[in-house]
């Protein structure tokens, strides 16, 4: 028995059925997540190395180099890059897709501790940091206080990071910027030398005096009691009055040496918001929370935290990514809402029955609860892609259903019983529906087996596709065979006089179209030679026309979003930079009227433990960022590229900036091209003077190029230095060795932590530290008394040479190779042909031996994603010839549908002209998919034809007959397909940058490759079955 023929004899079990699927979509949908883009986990780990005091090079060679030889032997590792910088090093570890990132992160950890005694003493643990959208920040809050401000770190933690830890969902609670306290012992270097002490030695001593230590279990009688020596401080009046030394029979008491303060610590990150000071609380989320809820959760806590805080603190909420997400999903909605209007109208239009035109739209629900199924299951979520495939999908999966309901139509205008006609329309037509669906299937199913960013982006959607198409398949053959034997009684009668005459009137139109389309067959079968010439001409003519188009890779989204990064000259004192800062930001509010924004803040400095670097971030003393959230682009008008160009007409003007550049990336897309600009070139080679000389010349041609923008040599140049070379032979000879008098210069310049101090539960260094004003000068570094370890003293002038010179304050690296890189920005052109035009600059250059170009960032990206792409499409047009191959029994008439193929990529060419939107990676997605669509057409012609030449129509007759009687369906199944599409590349709006290209490219594809099939495919068929026959 067949499936229709079951269907229509249980009509209560398949409506069960599809109610049972009903209530399983509304119990999945409740509990998905949203969020903007899919979960993504990139196959890299970063460590992190903190060498307080050490330069560029001396981080290089002791500590980046050592990590890099163990990691490189770890298996499945794609690159080694690396960044030394003074006091950091940061190794990042990319692997292949694919790799199981919790055992490369074992492996990771292995070769850390095989490598880890080697390490300078100094250095601090390697810290391990993996990435993924879970780690971004769904929020930032702005924390301004005046007289809190000294303390503003703990009452953050205390009244504001602790609470919100509690709200459900949060996963992380951090803030960089603002005050900590430390207790700062400042020593007189002088006292120090007349009483024979050193830093260390004191250091030392505070150390061995602040000790709890527990002393053991002694049982007296029928109790135990526990024995513990408390030594720790209680108070700074305790620390002044430790005993440090004895001097000439006199006790030597700490104070006598130092002053003991309880201060804040140097600042190495200013924050500044709306001008005033202050600090950025970062709240992430868990991995599997919804963004949304989450942002909402923290909003409705932070009323209740606000009444806890000093009256002159305030929070003012400086990023929220769920507004982003919010605008994006409804207006990706609002393109799914309109295109499934769209395909309701013109399903109206054509069948003229509104009980026909139900029984198809039920199509539509049953296929998206299948999907929100299917997406539960797989642990997917609510993002721009699932959505832009429902949207693709919305007018595909009536396909199946128009077919087969347009057949039983037929048959019951024939005089079949409903029942009956049902059945048989099903069975009749379930072969090439069947066959269509699987051309479908063929282009959408491989992409779950793409890897990378593609992967990343289109796995899901080639996944939920698949599977709507298969729900509409299983619907078109149980649902609309039910539905139709029942609801479909012959001849329907509308009532409504406006519904009717326009009925009426649209099926003149058809009718005349249907004799329009039959003359032009009739004309194309007699000049077959013009038909096929003039395909030709088209087809040759896109490949010229696609030069005009341009490439990009991923599109940049407006989030609302912009940072202007100035560069002074390396080594300029933070309190300089702020000064330009404060004119940036000046200039920025100028720029961006209060009505479009909702803040600006200032940063300057270098984070904690290089969280900014760590996450492709520019920092330092000489490093400013302005930044801006603003409203949404409904509510501005103004798009964030436009008043970025404004702005950096004006701040160039501002002395004293080396390097400047705008940035309106959102963080996702940090996190996936690792932060770096769009154009990237890399200049390798170990000589750093030769590979800057090289690194120039590229920029100042880069520079000549239209479309880069904020062009920039990556390298951050070199830093004044002060070396001091020690006389290895004399030191020897005066009890000293090289160890010894490097600690006690460290401790005597940047200083020493000796201990810490408890108070309430918290923990705060005690540094010991000559004053500022002592050791800012080359001549106190001269005098600086070494202590030997028998006792003697030595001044630093007396056994080393102290000299100026410069060091990088940079080193980059890949794959062990230390690299420069030229980086640039791209607006106003696609990021291929700037490509393409630097490629032919290039090579004029006279480059040296030692030195290589290679490119790097998003357009080593794209050539990867771009050729997995073009695999899976030479992958899907093989599949989609086979299952057509297998349907018709021949190897002949599959070749011939396969004609309709090229002429899909002719249209997406045109439209993306048309539009105006170069060929990017959701472009080329759109270019895959077309194959196994387009084809359908050309599958319902060819099938309808032989069904006619088998009933014994002569070849001419049958094409004609089978243009005319199935033009009807394919108007249709074309129709609802591009009007599905439409609202996806037409709307605009927030996230639409990502979608629009997709939309796009189906829509210019599949209407000019209809347009050409409807002609080309039977003059096609006509020839060859022509051949056929003069051969046998």
């Amino acid at each position: 028995m067949s499936l229709p023929k079951l269907s229509v004899n249980r009509p209560v079990t398949v409506i069960m059925f599809y109610m049972a699927l009903a209530v399983l979509g509304a119990f999945a949908l409740s509990r998905l997540a949203i969020d903007l883009l899919p979960k993504l986990e990139p196959p890299a780990i970063s460590v992190v190395t903190i060498y307080p005091g050490a330069s560029a090079e001396d981080v290089e060679q002791k500590v980046t180099k050592l990590i890099e030889e163990q990691v490189s032997t770890i298996n499945n590792v794609s690159k080694v890059t690396s960044s030394s910088k003074d006091n950091i090093s940061i190794i990042t570890v990319t692997f292949n897709w694919g790799t199981d990132i919790a055992e490369a992160t074992n492996d990771i950890r292995d070769a850390i501790d095989r490598v880890k005694r080697r390490l300078p003493d100094d250095a601090e643990e390697p810290s391990i940091f993996k990435f993924s959208t879970s780690t971004l920040p769904v929020m930032m809050i702005g924390i301004n206080s005046s007289e809190s401000y000294p303390g503003i770190n703990k009452i953050i933690e205390d009244k504001i990071a602790q609470p919100l830890r509690q709200v459900p969902g949060v996963g992380a609670v951090f803030a960089i910027g603002g005050p900590y306290r430390e207790i700062l012992i400042r020593v007189d270097p002088k006292k120090l030398e007349a009483y024979n002490l050193s830093i260390p030695q004191i250091a030392q001593i505070l150390n061995s005096e602040n000790l709890s230590l527990p002393a053991g279990i002694i049982k007296v009688g029928t109790k135990e009691y526990s024995v513990r020596v408390p030594g720790e401080f209680k108070s700074i009046e305790e620390i002044k009055s430790t005993v440090i030394g004895n001097y000439q029979g006199a006790l030597v008491y700490l104070r006598d040496v130092a002053d003991v303060i309880d201060t804040i610590k140097e600042q190495t990150l200013y924050v500044r918001i709306n001008n005033t000071p202050g600090v950025l609380l970062f709240i992430q989320k868990q991995a599997t929370a919804n963004t949304i809820e989450v942002v909402d959760a923290v909003k409705k806590a932070l009323p209740k935290i606000e009444k806890t805080l000093p009256k002159d603190v305030k929070l003012n909420i400086a990023f929220d990514s769920s507004e982003f997400i919010k605008n994006s999903i409804r207006n990706l909605s609002n393109a799914i809402v309109y295109g499934g209007i769209f395909v309701i109208l013109v399903v109206l239009l054509f069948l003229r029955k509104i009980r026909a035109s139900l029984i198809i739209i039920l199509t539509i629900p049953f296929s998206l609860i299948v999907a929100f199924i299917t997406l539960y299951l797989i642990g997917g979520t609510i993002n721009l892609i699932s959505l832009a495939s429902l949207a693709i999908a919305v007018g595909i999966v009536v396909d199946n259903a128009i077919v087969v309901l347009e057949n039983i139509t037929r048959h019951i205008e024939r005089g079949e019983n409903p029942q009956t006609a049902s059945v048989i329309a099903a069975n009749e037509i379930g072969l090439a529906i069947s066959a269509s669906s699987l051309t479908n299937i063929a282009v959408f199913l491989p992409l779950a087996f793409l890897t990378g960013i593609a992967g990343f982006l289109f796995k899901e959607l080639g996944i939920l596709v698949t599977v709507m198409v298969l729900t509409s398949l299983l619907a078109s053959l149980t649902l609309t065979p039910t539905l139709s034997s029942k609801w479909l009684k012959g001849q329907e009668k509308i009532k409504n006089k406006l519904l009717s005459n326009l009925f009426n009137t649209s099926e003149r139109w058809f009718q005349a179209i249907e004799s329009f389309y039959g003359n032009l067959i009739s004309w194309a079968l007699r000049h077959k030679a013009i038909v096929i010439l003039t395909a030709l001409v088209l087809f040759i003519s896109s490949f010229i026309l696609f030069r005009l188009v341009g490439f990009e890779f991923f599109p940049a989204s407006d989030t609302g979003q912009i940072q202007v990064i100035a560069q002074l000259p390396v080594g300029t004192r933070i309190d300089e930079t702020i000064k330009v800062g404060e004119q940036l930001q000046k200039i920025v509010a100028e720029e961006i009227p209060e009505k479009w924004r909702k803040y600006i803040f200032m940063r300057v400095g270098t984070t904690e433990q290089g969280f900014a670097t760590i996450t492709g971030q520019v920092e330092g003393n000489n490093v400013v960022t302005v930044g801006a959230r603003l409203v949404p682009l409904k509510e501005r008008k103004v798009t964030v590229q436009e008043l970025g160009a404004k702005i950096r007409e004006r701040a160039k003007l501002i002395p004293g900036i080396e390097k400047f550049e705008i940035s309106r990336g959102s963080d996702f897309q940090a996190l996936l091209f690792g932060g770096g600009k769009p154009l990237t070139v890399e200049v390798v080679g170990y000589d750093l003077n030769l590979t800057a000389q090289v690194a120039e010349k590229i920029k100042e041609e880069l520079e000549k190029i239209p479309g880069a923008k904020d062009v920039q040599i990556g390298r951050s140049g070199l830093t004044p230095e002060i070396r001091i070379e020690i006389d290895k032979q004399k030191a020897s000879s005066l009890g000293l060795n090289t160890a010894i008098i490097a600690t006690t210069i460290r401790s005597s310049i940047y200083g020493l932590k000796a201990t810490t101090y408890k108070e309430l539960g918290d923990e705060y260094d005690i540094t010991i530290r000559p004053d500022a004003d002592l050791r800012n000068s080359i001549s106190y570094i001269s005098e600086i008394p070494v202590r030997s370890m028998s006792g003697n003293i030595v001044k630093i002038k007396d056994i080393a040479r102290i000299y100026d010179t410069f060091s990088p304050i940079e080193i980059q690296r890949r794959d062990r190779q230390r690299i420069i890189p030229v980086g640039a920005n791209v607006e106003g052109r696609a990021l291929g042909d700037v490509v393409k035009d630097l490629q032919e600059r290039i090579s004029k250059l006279d480059i040296p031996p030692g030195v290589e170009i290679r490119f790097g960032g998003q357009v080593e990206e794209q050539a990867k994603s771009f050729r997995d792409l073009f695999q899976v499409l030479i992958l899907g047009i093989i599949l989609t010839y086979m299952i057509m191959a297998s349907q018709f029994e021949s190897l002949l008439h599959p070749f011939v549908i396969m004609f309709s193929v090229p002429f899909a990529f002719t249209g997406v060419v045109l439209g993306l002209l048309i539009f105006g939107v170069p060929f990017g990676l959701t472009a080329f997605m759109g270019l895959i998919m077309l194959v196994g669509i387009v084809v359908n057409n050309a599958i319902v012609l060819v099938d309808y034809t032989n069904l006619l030449r088998a009933r014994g129509y002569e070849l001419f007759n049958a094409i004609v007959t089978a243009g005319r009687t199935r033009l009807r369906p394919v108007l249709m199944t074309t129709l609802t397909t591009i009007l599905g599409t439409l609202p996806l590349a037409v709307f605009k709006g927030e996230g639409s940058e990502l979608w629009r290209p997709l939309g796009i490219t189906m829509l210019g594809g599949l209407t000019f490759s209809t347009l050409i099939t409807l002609v080309l495919v039977p003059t096609i068929y006509s020839i060859f079955e022509h051949k056929k026959v003069e051969v046998k």
